[in-house]
C-alpha cells in the first residue's frame, strides 16, 4: 500500500502511550513506536538487562527501572521490528502491573529517555502512513474500540479487515479501466480507436449502482447504531415489571402485587439480538382518579406512541380484556409485539389469538423466543456480508455515484465529448479515494484520528 500523499513525514519521533485505560489494574500496557534503533534505545534506557538484539515477538522478563535509576517494576518485554509491527516502525510494549505509581512511572522514565507522548490517534496514524492500513481500516480500529455489542464489534471488524476497502478499491479499477481507455483514445486519436459508447455508459451506470447499494447500508447502519426504544405496555399487575427485569437481567424495576406500582417511565439499556436497545416500564393502563397514578398514565401513553415498538403484555391467567382490545385495535398493529405474560401460571400453551409469544419472567419460558422476535421486529438480524459503512463514506459514495451517473449519460454521446466523461470519472475516482485514503487531506486526517484515543 503506498504511503498517503496528504500525510506528512512524521516518522522521526519515538512515542510513548499506554494502550489501556486508565486507572487500577491487574496489568497495564505502555507501547514504544518509532524510528529502527532509535526505540530500542529509549526501552533499554527502561530495561537495562534488554538485549541489544532482542528476539522478535518473543516476551523477555526485565526489571524495569524509573528515571532516576531506580527499580519500578518486573515486566514482560515484546520487540517487534520494522516493518513487521502494527505501525510499520520498531515497537517495543511493556507489559506491566497496573499500579497508577508503576505506569505513571514508566511514562516519565520513557519521556526521560527521549520518547514523546503520542496524541489521539498517532499510533495508528503511523500505521496509515506506513502502508499497514488504509483510512477505512484504520476507522474500523476506532469503532471496534468503541462497540457496545457485538453486532457493532462484528461490523466494525469487518470494516478492519478490508471489507469495505475492496468493494471500493474493485470499483476503483472497473472506473481505472474505462479511464484509461477514454485518455488514450483522447491522446492517441489517429492510432486508438474511441471506446464503444454503449459499454462505457453500461460500466460507469454499473458502478454508480454499486455505489449507490454501498450508501445505502450506510444509512441502515446509522439507523441500527442508535438505540432503539421498546415500551413495555399493558393493565397494572401484567407482569410488565417483572419482564421488564427478566429482559434486563438485574432487578431494575419494583415489583410487588399492588396495582399501580409504576408510576414514571423506567428506562434501561440491554442487549438483544446481539444490538443495544433502551427498554422502558411504564404504569398500567387504566382509568384512575388518583392524580399521581393519571401522570404516569399519560407517560407511557406517550412512550408507546414514541417507541420504535410497544411490547404490550397481557395477563395469561386473566386473558385479553377490554382495555386490552382498545389499546390494541388504536392502529399500530406494526409497531406492537403482544407478549403473553405469567406463561408458567396456564402451563405455557394457552391460546389467545392477538399474542404473538408466551412467556414467564419468573421460570424463563419464552423469553428466548420473545428475544428473537424482538431482534427480528426491530431489524437486528445481520445479513449475510453487511458491511459497516460510516456517515463520511455515505457522502463520499453519493459524491462518486452521482458523478458516475453523469459520466454514464455523456458516454451516450461518444465520441464528441469523451473529455467531460473522463473528467467525471476522474472526480468519482477522488471522492472514493477519500475513503480509503489516496485523496485524504491533511484537515481530514487531522479530524478522523481527533476521534481517536491515545495509544490507538
Amino acid at each position: 500500500m503506498a504511503r498517503l500523499v496528504a500525510d506528512p513525514d512524521r516518522g522521526g519521533d519515538v512515542l510513548v502511550a499506554t494502550a489501556t485505560p486508565p486507572g487500577a489494574s491487574a496489568l497495564a500496557v505502555v507501547r514504544l513506536t518509532g524510528p529502527t534503533g532509535a526505540t530500542l534505545a529509549v526501552a533499554r534506557r527502561i530495561a537495562p538487562r534488554l538485549p541489544e538484539a532482542p528476539r522478535p515477538r518473543e516476551a523477555a522478563l526485565c526489571r524495569l527501572v524509573g528515571e532516576d535509576g531506580q527499580p519500578l517494576d518486573r515486566a514482560l518485554v515484546l520487540f517487534f521490528p520494522a516493518p513487521s509491527s502494527a505501525t510499520g516502525e520498531e515497537v517495543v510494549e511493556f507489559f506491566c502491573h497496573g499500579s497508577l505509581a508503576i505506569v505513571a512511572g514508566l511514562l516519565a522514565a520513557a519521556r526521560a529517555a527521549g520518547a514523546r507522548p503520542a496524541v489521539r490517534g498517532e499510533f495508528t496514524r503511523r500505521a496509515l502512513a506506513n502502508g499497514k492500513l488504509d483510512l477505512a481500516e484504520a476507522e474500523g480500529l476506532a469503532a471496534l474500540a468503541r462497540a457496545e455489542t457485538r453486532g457493532a464489534a462484528r461490523r466494525a471488524l469487518g470494516l478492519v479487515e478490508g471489507e469495505l476497502s475492496r468493494r471500493v478499491m474493485a470499483a476503483r479499477e472497473k472506473m481505472l479501466d474505462v479511464l484509461s481507455g477514454l485518455e488514450a483514445a483522447l491522446d492517441f486519436a489517429e492510432d486508438v480507436a474511441a471506446p464503444d459508447a454503449r459499454g462505457v455508459a453500461d460500466v460507469l451506470a454499473a458502478v454508480a449502482g454499486e455505489a449507490e447499494a454501498l450508501a445505502t447500508t450506510a444509512a441502515r447502519g446509522g439507523a441500527r447504531d442508535r438505540h432503539k426504544v421498546v415500551a413495555i405496555l399493558g393493565r397494572p399487575n401484567a407482569g410488565k415489571s417483572t419482564l421488564f427485569n427478566a429482559l434486563v437481567g438485574r432487578d431494575r424495576a419494583i415489583v410487588t402485587a399492588v396495582p399501580g406500582t409504576t408510576r414514571d417511565a423506567i428506562s434501561e439499556t440491554c442487549e438483544i439480538g446481539d444490538e443495544m436497545l433502551t427498554l422502558l416500564d411504564t404504569a398500567g393502563l387504566r382509568a384512575t382518579e388518583d392524580e399521581v397514578e393519571k401522570i404516569g398514565v399519560d407517560v407511557a401513553e406517550r412512550a408507546g406512541e414514541t417507541a420504535d415498538l410497544v411490547l404490550y403484555a397481557i395477563d395469561m391467567v386473566l386473558g385479553m380484556k377490554e382495555e386490552d382490545e382498545e389499546f390494541l385495535g388504536k392502529g399500530r398493529a406494526g409497531q406492537t409485539l403482544v407478549v403473553g405474560t405469567k406463561a408458567d401460571l396456564v402451563g405455557g400453551d394457552a391460546e389467545e389469538g392477538r399474542v404473538e409469544v408466551l412467556a414467564s419472567a419468573r421460570t424463563g419460558l419464552g423469553l428466548e423466543a420473545l428475544r428473537a422476535l424482538l431482534a427480528a421486529r426491530l431489524g437486528f438480524v445481520q445479513a449475510d456480508g453487511e458491511l459497516l459503512v460510516l456517515e463520511r463514506h455515505r457522502a463520499a459514495l453519493v459524491s462518486a455515484a452521482s458523478s458516475l451517473r453523469e459520466a454514464a449519460a455523456l458516454a451516450g454521446n461518444l465520441p464528441p465529448a469523451p473529455e467531460l466523461v473522463a473528467a467525471r470519472v476522474r472526480e468519482a475516482l477522488s471522492a472514493l479515494g477519500v475513503i480509503t485514503g489516496e485523496t485524504a487531506t491533511e484537515e481530514l486526517l487531522d479530524r478522523i484520528f481527533a476521534t481517536f484515543c491515545v495509544g490507538k
